[in-house]
Parts: C-alpha cells; structure tokens; sequence
C-alpha cells in the first residue's frame, strides 16, 4: 500500500492536523480525505502530494516509492490465459464478442477478468475497437487519460448523494 499511515502516527500527527495542512494546498482537504490517500482509495494532486512531503517530513519516493510493486498481485492463471489471447498491438485488437467467445465466458465476466488482469499488470487497452496489449506510451497514455475520465465521471455522479449523506450526519 503506501506509508502515510504510519509515517503519520510516527510523527503523533492526527488525520485532522495532516488535513489542516493540506487545506493550504486545496482547500477541499478534509480528514476523509486523509483517510482514503491512507488507504489507498485516491491519490493526492501534485500540489497536495507537495503538502503531503512538507506535512510528514518524507520524501513522495518514501512513502509511495519501494512498496508500490509489492501491490501488485501476482499473474494467476486466467490473467496467463487472457494475456495469450489479447494479441499485441492496437491493428490486431480482439472485440470483445470474440474474447468472450474464445475464454467461453459471458462478456460481463470476461470484462471483470480483463479488469483483473490489469490490475496485475497487464498492460491491456481498449479503443473501442477491441482490446489489445500494447507497450506504447501514447497507447497507455490515451488508456490511461479514458480510465481517469471515467473514473472522475463516476465520483462527479454521486456527490450530490455524498452532500446529503454528509447534511444527514452521515460519515463519507
């Protein structure tokens, strides 16, 4: 995972002093914030990453650097399976019927084990066109800016449900 956590309680800092500081950086930095660079759930901004150095009195590479692999979890065997049939390069993409098709799967389940096999670091892009593996930096950089929007996409949708929670008493 990452270090915040512990390099914060090293210092005696709470999560509500560490958000305090944060706040000079983007004032949105709230203690839940805190909590979920701790755990994993978002990364800080470059702005805030800087706050988060200064705040801490480490250095990014300390507490995100050397056990960021260690994340990663190991290849299994359907992640094996999917990397021999998502053929490289974005001229011979599989569509996602034939790759259902060829792991005799539903597309939903095929989907999830693509998703699982990112995540143990398959480097798998999907134009629209189909998935392939690719090793291109402008292929991983277009996957990786239409994973970003998506994702921002999904947490712009529920903060009006977030705001609600919050006014009910409600912890987000």
């Amino acid at each position: 995972m990452n270090r915040l956590k512990e390099r914060r309680l090293e210092l005696g800092l709470t999560q509500e002093e560490v958000s305090g500081i944060l706040k000079l950086a983007d004032p949105r930095m709230d203690v839940s914030m805190v909590s979920r660079f701790e755990n994993g759930a978002c990364l800080p901004t470059e702005e805030v990453m800087t706050a988060l150095e200064a705040a801490l009195r480490t250095s990014r590479a300390y507490l995100f650097g050397e056990d960021e692999k260690a994340d990663i979890p190991p290849r299994t065997a359907e992640t094996e399976r999917i990397a021999g049939l998502i053929p490289s390069g974005r001229r011979n993409a599989i569509s996602r019927e034939d790759l259902a098709a060829a792991l005799h799967t539903t597309d939903r389940k095929m989907r999830k084990a693509v998703a699982e096999a990112k995540k143990q670091g398959l480097m798998i892009c999907n134009d629209g066109d189909g998935y392939y593996q690719s090793d291109d930096l402008s292929d991983l950089w277009r996957q990786y800016r239409r994973e970003t929007a998506r994702a921002m996409s999904i947490l712009k949708a529920r903060k009006p449900m977030r705001e609600v929670l919050k006014a009910a008493g409600r912890p987000v």
